[in-house]
């Protein structure tokens, strides 16, 4: 008897240390972070905007788009009480057939702030500073600041093109494409700084989708592409180059996507 009370109590105290272990034991929280996603949407007026399709601007014109490429950099997920998470990779070069880009992950909380700049920034930018850089500085032919088909850069005025919209306009829709357009839209005046309003929650393990809208009516509209059909930035074309900066930051917004987040 006494044998056999020894052998209970001995599996009575391992049992309970086996309890006081398992309930030491911390549980796997799994992922605290949530993805942040950049999707994009590309229109011109009402239509989806694809390059080398004919739309009718508001006068009558007929309009054909061959390029419409630009940079975006140094995004930034701001929480309630002002704390900034940036966002990886620095640097994105968008065309008009990407879809969406990959933003890295933040802190699952309180996403309340978008940042983003159209252009890159001035410290990158320019080879004037220690930071400077060009595209030949890179070897990763995939680095968004790496030489691009398009020509990103210009060599001659040490800096990114921040956008460069190309295509053909008929004048009297005739059916015979009468002149070019081309603008070259860069140097540090002409970055856009934007921050959007989110305000939303993000649970561990959510994605975060913030939509871009580029409508490339709104950039042509008012324009008059019989006399301001060309600007490379630069002297005589400075003033229109500008102008035509802010029309294509007036031509995109910001909005949270119906999956991200939970409000």
């Amino acid at each position: 008897m006494k044998l056999k009370t020894i052998l209970y109590l001995v599996l009575g105290t391992s049992l309970i240390i086996a309890c006081e272990n398992d309930d030491n034991k911390t549980l796997d929280p799994g992922p605290q972070t949530a993805q942040v996603m950049l999707q994009y949407d590309f229109n011109y007026g009402s239509d989806d905007f694809i390059l080398n399709q004919n739309y009718i601007a508001s006068n009558g014109e007929v309009l054909r788009f061959s390029l419409a490429t630009f940079y975006l950099s140094k995004p930034v997920i701001m929480d309630d009480v002002g704390g900034m998470t940036p966002l990886a990779p620095e640097y994105y070069l968008v065309r008009s057939d990407v879809m969406m880009s990959d933003m890295g992950t933040i802190e699952a909380g309180h996403a309340h702030m978008f940042n983003i700049s159209l252009g890159i920034d001035e410290a990158t930018n320019t080879e004037n500073g220690a930071t400077g850089v060009q595209p030949t500085d890179f070897t990763d032919a995939n680095h968004p600041l790496a030489p691009q088909p398009e020509g990103m850069y210009w060599s001659w005025a040490s800096g990114y093109i921040f956008v460069k919209v190309e295509g053909e306009v008929d004048y009297d829709a005739d059916g015979t494409f009468d002149n070019t357009f081309k603008y070259h839209l860069g140097t540090n005046e002409f970055r856009k700084d934007r921050s959007s309003m989110l305000h939303t929650d993000v649970l561990a393990g959510d994605t975060l989708t913030i939509i871009m809208e580029v409508d490339y009516a709104t950039f042509l509209e008012g324009v008059d592409l019989q006399n301001d059909f060309i600007s490379m930035s630069m002297g005589a074309q400075r003033a229109l180059g500008m102008q035509m900066m802010s029309k294509f930051d007036s031509a995109t917004t910001f909005r949270l996507g119906g999956h991200g987040g939970h409000n």
